[in-house]
Parts: C-alpha cells; sequence; structure tokens
C-alpha cells in the first residue's frame, strides 16, 4: 500500500487530507488539533515510506492560499485597532520575537545543535509554518539537500508548542481566579441583547436625527418616527428634530434606557399594523459589500439598517460600520418594497456560494510577486517574504481597503474559512512529506530530546512573557494577554482553547491585533535566525 502511495502522489495527497482532517476533528479534553493534524499524517506515512513525497508546488500554493485569506480577514481590525493600542502591541511583538530569536540562537549555538534543524525548532517552538517556509526556500537556494532539515525541527517542538501555550494559559486562569465573562464586560465585549422602546424628545433637544447617538452619549440608533399609533416613518438621519418628535430607538437596554433618560421621556409604542415592517436580509450583492451604512445612503433605497449580525453577534449601526459578505441585517422597510431592498442587499445564497474568483486570484498573485521580490541584507546575503510573507501584506492592505472600484476584495464567510483551511491542509500535507526520511532517523537519535526541550523552552518564554508584561506593562487582561500569546503562535488550535475556555471574544481582541506582525515577524526573523547561525 505505501508503495502504491509513493508512485500515486495524488492519491497519497488525498489519502492524508482525508485522515489528517478527520483526525483533527477528534476532542481531546476541549482540544481538537484541526488542519494542523494532517501534518503528523504526512510525517507518518512519510516515515514509513521516504518515497511518499508531494511536488513541492502543492505546499507553496496551499501556504499562499492559506496566509492571504487569513491577511484579507485580519486586515480591517489590524489598521483600526493600530491606531489605539495596537502600535504598543505592535512594537512588544517585534520586541518579544527579537527577544526569542536571541534566545533560539543561545540554545542552539550553547547545546551544539544543527543550525537547520535548530532554526525549524524556532519556528515549530511558535508554530509557525510560513517562517519554517521561509527557511526550507532559502536552503533550497543554497543546498537543496538539506531543504528537509528545518521540517524535522518543526515538528520535534511542535507539540510541545501548542500543549505548552495551552498549560500556561489554563494554570494562570485557575491561579488568578480569573473571571472570564467579568473581564470581558468591562472591555465592552459581552453585548446584551438589542431592544427597542419609543422616545418622546424633550423641546430642548435640537439638531438632526443622525445625532441622537451624541447627544444621549450612547450607541442608540433610531429607526422610525411615529406620527400616529398606525403610522410611522423612516427615521431618516438628515432630518431635523421637531419639538415632541417620538421615535422608536434601537440598542441594548443598558444604552436605551440611558438614552431616554438624556432624551425625553419613554412611550410605549407599538409596531403592529403600521407602515413599516421589519426583516432580515442575508448580504450577497458585491455593490454593497465592503461599504459603509453611509456609503449605502439606504433611506434614499427605502429602508433603515436597525442591526446587523456579523458572525455570532449582533451590533447597532453606525454611520461608518462596515457591511460585509453574508452579515444578516434587519432591516425597515416599507411593505411594498421589501422585495426592491432584498435585490440591492443580495439576499442569495447562490451568489454567496458561487463566489467570484478573480479578485482572489488578482490578490494572490500581487502577493506572490511581492514575496518574490529579494531584499539585500548585510554580506552580500538576501532574503525575501516568499509565498506566506508576500500574500499576508497584500492581504493585509487589500482586507483593509475592502475594495478597489468595481472590483471587491473581500470574501464571503465561509468561502474564506474553506480557502483558508484547505490551504493550510495542502501546505501540512507536502511539506510533512518532504521531511520523511530525515523525522525516522531523527526519532531514533537521543538528541532529538533536545530540540523537543529547546523549543518548550522558548514557547514557555514566549508565553509567560506575554502574560507578565502584557498585565504589567501593558494594563491588559489576563484573557486578552493570553490572546497575544496566542497571536505570537498563530496557531488556530491554541486560540482555539482559549475560546472555548473563555466563552468571550477578548482573547480574539489581542489575537487579531499581533496576528499580521507576528505572521510577517516570524517568517522574516526565522530566515534571519538561520543566517546568523
Amino acid at each position: 500500500m505505501l508503495d502504491f502511495l509513493a508512485s500515486n502522489p495524488l492519491i497519497a495527497l488525498v489519502v492524508i487530507l482525508a485522515i489528517g482532517l478527520a483526525i483533527g476533528r477528534i476532542n481531546f479534553f476541549g482540544l481538537s488539533l484541526g488542519a494542523a493534524a494532517v501534518l503528523l499524517v504526512a510525517l507518518g506515512f512519510s516515515t514509513a515510506n521516504p518515497d511518499i513525497l508531494i511536488p513541492p508546488i502543492v505546499y507553496q500554493i496551499g501556504l499562499a492560499m492559506f496566509v492571504y485569506v487569513i491577511g484579507l480577514s485580519a486586515g480591517p481590525a489590524f489598521f483600526s485597532e493600530f491606531a489605539k493600542k495596537g502600535w504598543k502591541l505592535t512594537i512588544f511583538m517585534i520586541a518579544l520575537l527579537a527577544t526569542l530569536i536571541g534566545l533560539a540562537w543561545v540554545l542552539v549555538k550553547g547545546f551544539g545543535l544543527n543550525d537547520a534543524i535548530g532554526a525549524g525548532m524556532f519556528t515549530g517552538a511558535l508554530t509557525s509554518t510560513p517562517g519554517m517556509a521561509g527557511i526550507v526556500e532559502l536552503i533550497e537556494g543554497i543546498d537543496p539537500s538539506l531543504a528537509g532539515e528545518p521540517v524535522i525541527g518543526y515538528s520535534l517542538a511542535y507539540p510541545g508548542a501548542v500543549f505548552g501555550s495551552i498549560l500556561v494559559a489554563a494554570v494562570g486562569a485557575k491561579l488568578l481566579k480569573v473571571d472570564h465573562r467579568e473581564d470581558a464586560r468591562k472591555e465592552g465585549l459581552v453585548t446584551a441583547p438589542l431592544v427597542w422602546k419609543g422616545v418622546q424628545l424633550k423641546p430642548e433637544i435640537t439638531g438632526r436625527v443622525g445625532d441622537l447617538p451624541r447627544l444621549s452619549g450612547q450607541s442608540i440608533i433610531a429607526t422610525r418616527i411615529v406620527d400616529d399609533p398606525h403610522s410611522h416613518r423612516l427615521a431618516d438621519p438628515d432630518l431635523p428634530i421637531t419639538p415632541g418628535m417620538e421615535l422608536l430607538i434601537n440598542g441594548t437596554e443598558e444604552a436605551v434606557d440611558k438614552a431616554i433618560v438624556a432624551l425625553g421621556e419613554e412611550r410605549e409604542t407599538k409596531i403592529e399594523d403600521t407602515e413599516l415592517v421589519y426583516t432580515r436580509v442575508t448580504v450577497s450583492n458585491p455593490e454593497v459589500a465592503g461599504r459603509t451604512v453611509a456609503e449605502l445612503d439606504t433611506v434614499a433605497h427605502g429602508f433603515m439598517i436597525a442591526r446587523i449580525r456579523q458572525g455570532d453577534s449582533e451590533v447597532v449601526p453606525k454611520p461608518d460600520t462596515v457591511i460585509n459578505y453574508s452579515d444578516r441585517v434587519r432591516v425597515v422597510v416599507a411593505p411594498g418594497r421589501v422585495a426592491e431592498v432584498r435585490k440591492f442587499l443580495g439576499n442569495s445564497e447562490k451568489s454567496l456560494a458561487d463566489v467570484n474568483l478573480m479578485p482572489f486570484a488578482i490578490g494572490l498573485a500581487l502577493g506572490l510577486l511581492l514575496g518574490a521580490i529579494p531584499i539585500p541584507l548585510p554580506g552580500g546575503t538576501s532574503m525575501s517574504l516568499g509565498f506566506g510573507g508576500g500574500p499576508i501584506i497584500v492581504g493585509l492592505i487589500l482586507g483593509a481597503l475592502k475594495h478597489t472600484g468595481k472590483i471587491t476584495w473581500q470574501m464571503p464567510f465561509h468561502a474564506n474559512r474553506t480557502i483558508s483551511t484547505l490551504g493550510l491542509a495542502l501546505f501540512l500535507a507536502g511539506v510533512g512529506t518532504s521531511a520523511g526520511a530525515g523525522f525516522r532517523q531523527a526519532l531514533t537519535d537521543p538528541s532529538s530530546l533536545m530540540y523537543m526541550g529547546g523549543g518548550l523552552i522558548i514557547t514557555l518564554a514566549s508565553a509567560l512573557l506575554c502574560a507578565v508584561i502584557g498585565m504589567t506593562v501593558l494594563k491588559l487582561r489576563w484573557d486578552e494577554a493570553m490572546g497575544v500569546a496566542a497571536g505570537a503562535t498563530t496557531n488556530p488550535a491554541i486560540i482555539s482553547y482559549l475560546n472555548n475556555q473563555t466563552g468571550t471574544d477578548l482573547a480574539n481582541r489581542g489575537y487579531a491585533t499581533v496576528y499580521p506582525t507576528a505572521m510577517i515577524g516570524k517568517i522574516i526573523g526565522a530566515q534571519i535566525l538561520f543566517l546568523l547561525l
């Protein structure tokens, strides 16, 4: 059977993917490996028969696809958070990676470890598959026969990296008696259910309907003007406020109640048998996706957006809120214009499934071209961002731009996740089979324990530095500091564990803020480490 797979690489690839993804779905005490299990299966097959080898172009395109769509997803949050505290976390992440590179250099030189395997150990300790790919690509230009060695070091250090990070998160939360939900609530990340109530404005309230959030100091939106119990109009943000105006406002119950106190008096308002209706619509129109609420000018199209469901959370829209593919929006519209509004927003699951791959191909091509540009280094050597670094940088930029003219760079949520998982699985399958012979030899060599131990030291140092400096210097809460630690590893298994443990998005915020810097930094840093060795 193994000989058959060795002579049929396409069948071998599919078998490795099928077995690896099946194992990745198995839950061990709240932890599943996901696509990462493909690497272990690929290593197992190629260790048993080193002739089982997936062509390099498979893992190259897989990695490029994976990091590009990650960039598309993380781009908006990365740039929006950067001006706040993101720049501090970015500086911290750069300093952290520099420290860990120094620690790795000391461990490799101090214990007399193999340079290529030691550099791979560093990437495995931080679970950086793109970083490991960068070293492989660099070595292939020097001595192709050594290209499998970084994969060996990566594979030896990888298991300890996952479980070491999770151990720090679990033990730290227990010792510090962290109240995950309360911490998230204090950070404004626990969104209460949204409600609507009627309010009659005080005579002294002046301005425009769109000024009510500012006048009340609350995150609310007015959706209807109540002329009488059976006659409602859309609350056009540009309409002047009139004395005694009665409106329907949406927001969390706390925000709505505080807004009513600031603006006037509560009025019992019924929405049955009125000239307006509520309905939910799925955004699938490429002309809408990637644009802000203000840009859409929804009132001119006969409706208003009362709520936006993004992922598993509902938010009250603001003028600068961006509408994304797959968002479920609750709109207020006249009954006779429901079909028109649905057509404007799309409301087509078929359109979301029939993904336009042209923008994806253009963006990926730009990323690969950027990754191919050589970057000169002292001593006459050079490095490049490679097929991992180039695509993620372009993905970040295009993800933040959202659209350029008629080209929408965004992808529907499910398509993004599917391409991400497929790309990572292809990469891990290809790169795993390239290290079979060396990995089998490493398992019989007692010095392998040195790489495992060295990798674990780097992993624990990374997580503990994120915890200590994150909480004391950067004033982060425990879950967000652990999210930063997970972002330093860029490992989906670790952030998955944190999400299950905390039940909030606080860890996700830290993870998303540092993820791009960590991803790019490890790609560059891993190559620098190898050159320094």
